[in-house]
């Protein structure tokens, strides 16, 4: 299996994955508030993977895993039924500390492109790059590439030959880099098939996106995004990068884990947080199913990767990933620092551990046994017994 931009082989990589908890966990025999009525304020509530219907003994293996195979997974976050059930981090990382996210940017720039049009800021995603940047419509019609909308960029069907992936060497986004205007960069582009053929990876479309955003605002994206998004979340550690006064659309926003889950935690809502509606359910519902077909999964949304009609991802170079599983009432968050061939491990550590640890939607008996030992394992990193 690869995602797009990064490869991934199972070889061994060395690292010490040395594990430690926040603070203590509580046992809950049963959710005190249901999962629906719960918003996380400034610490998010806990409970024992058992009282949350998944295993202990099962998630210590994953442990296992990741400690015998030497895999560069700094940091683990599982939040299910509300509940955080798992937080834990290498002797790398700490709780604080800000990550960069890489590409899982780009589903926050979606989710921007969301709350604009809700917003009235932006007509529709059918609306055509010379509409959305009306100084440069001659240079559109020039291009050639009048046809492409906002609907096209989002879900990485633009037509272009952006040649912006690691089968390129990544040729295209250097390109861009030598541009005082990626804008007009991605104007110029030439066309090599009708927008919305096929998914092509492109940095290029996610780049426009915070542009498009700035365009219709007035507002740098990450500004827009702390009005509207980052701020009722309750998101203020964080820094988003910049390219000649634009917000960088497809990378390069810092956030710390326990943050990524919170995002995640709103689309398990489907946009909805602290009863306020933060991203219409629509737009929810809209960028998280299936638009195009990929190489590499189901199907691929806006700036979502589709894992099943009720499974998606943020995913990020180096094991960055925001996992929703709607179907599971789950959010799982990985960082990391995986190389390239190692990429695909967050997928591999889900589906052989996380998913089987869900065992009921009830609470399971409580295992103090295994619940202890995987609090061992996070607090020294030793795999025990």
């Amino acid at each position: 299996m690869k995602w797009a931009g990064e490869h991934y082989f199972p070889k061994k990589i060395v690292t010490f994955f040395q594990l430690f908890t926040l603070g203590s966990m509580v046992l809950f025999q049963a959710a005190e508030l249901s999962a629906s009525q719960y918003w996380p304020q400034a610490q998010w509530r806990t409970a024992s993977p058992e009282s949350q219907g998944m295993s202990s003994r099962i998630l210590a293996e994953l442990f296992h895993s990741v400690r015998e195979n030497e895999y560069e997974i700094d940091g683990l976050i599982i939040v299910r039924n509300g509940y955080v059930v798992l937080e834990s981090y290498n002797h790398l990382l700490e709780p604080h500390f800000k990550h960069q996210i890489y590409s899982c940017t780009k589903s926050v720039s979606s989710a921007l492109i969301g709350i604009a049009i809700e917003k009235g800021y932006i007509k529709s995603v059918d609306q055509t790059l010379g509409e959305l940047f009306p100084e440069k419509t001659a240079e559109v019609q020039q291009s050639g590439n009048k046809e492409i909308s906002l609907r096209h960029l989002l879900m990485m069907a633009t037509g272009l030959a952006c040649e912006d992936s690691v089968r390129y060497e990544f040729k295209g986004m250097k390109e861009m880099w030598q541009s005082d205007d990626w804008v007009q960069h991605m104007i110029d582009l030439p066309p090599i098939e009708p927008p919305g053929t096929r998914f092509e990876y492109c940095n290029g479309a996610s780049a426009l996106l915070t542009a498009i955003i700035q365009k219709a605002s007035g507002m740098t994206a990450f500004e827009f995004a702390k009005r509207h998004l980052f701020n009722p979340l309750k998101i203020s550690d964080i820094h988003w990068k910049s390219h000649n006064g634009i917000t960088i659309g497809y990378s390069d926003l810092t956030m710390r884990p326990v943050d990524m889950a919170r995002f995640g935690y709103l689309f398990l809502h489907n946009g909805r947080w602290n009863n306020q509606q933060i991203i219409s359910e629509e737009w929810v519902e809209e960028s998280t199913k299936k638009h195009i077909n990929n190489p590499l999964t189901y199907g691929y949304g806006y700036q979502w990767w589709i894992m099943t009609p009720q499974r998606f991802a943020a995913v990020g170079a180096h094991g960055q990933r925001i996992f929703v599983l709607k179907d599971k009432n789950m959010v799982v968050v990985f960082t990391g620092d995986l190389k390239k061939v190692k990429t695909g491990i967050p997928e591999e550590l889900l589906h052989s551990f996380i998913v089987p640890a869900v065992r009921s939607d009830d609470p399971l008996p409580e295992n103090r046994r295994s619940w202890e030992r995987l609090q061992s394992l996070r607090l020294s990193g030793q795999t025990g017994e």
